[in-house]
């Protein structure tokens, strides 16, 4: 998009007087091309609702992600919670893995005496 200049332009003098007081005067230009004031509407309401997206994006992520409390993490977020529950879900899945690993040796013992005896008394 070419770049062209403002419908209105504001032109801001200093006015000195003698006394300790500054004044600003303020005057507005307007130019007489209404397609051209039409156009530079239509590009400046463009850029507005960009800016107004790009500022809904910023504070939907200052929300989610405070500095207080790390990134991405909820306010409530508890670290020493999440450590004590994984590490318990750790000791789960230890006793689980040992206790099939001793079910399955006892068992194989068992058999084999079994076995054993039932060879022994048949002779």
């Amino acid at each position: 998009m070419a770049s062209a200049p403002p419908a209105f332009s504001t032109v801001i003098r200093p006015s000195l007087k003698h006394n300790s007081h500054r004044r600003l005067r303020v005057r507005a230009q307007s130019f007489r091309d209404e397609g051209r004031q039409s156009n530079m509407v239509d590009a400046s309401l463009s850029v507005l609702r960009e800016r107004i997206e790009q500022v809904q994006i910023k504070e939907r992520l200052e929300r989610c992600c405070r500095r207080e409390h790390g990134w991405n993490y909820a306010p409530g977020y508890n670290y020493k919670l999440k450590r004590d529950t994984q590490l318990s879900d750790l000791f789960g899945l230890v006793g689980l893995a040992a206790g099939t690993v001793g079910i399955t040796l006892l068992s194989g013992t068992l058999g084999l005496c079994l076995v054993s005896l039932v060879f022994h008394l048949s002779q």
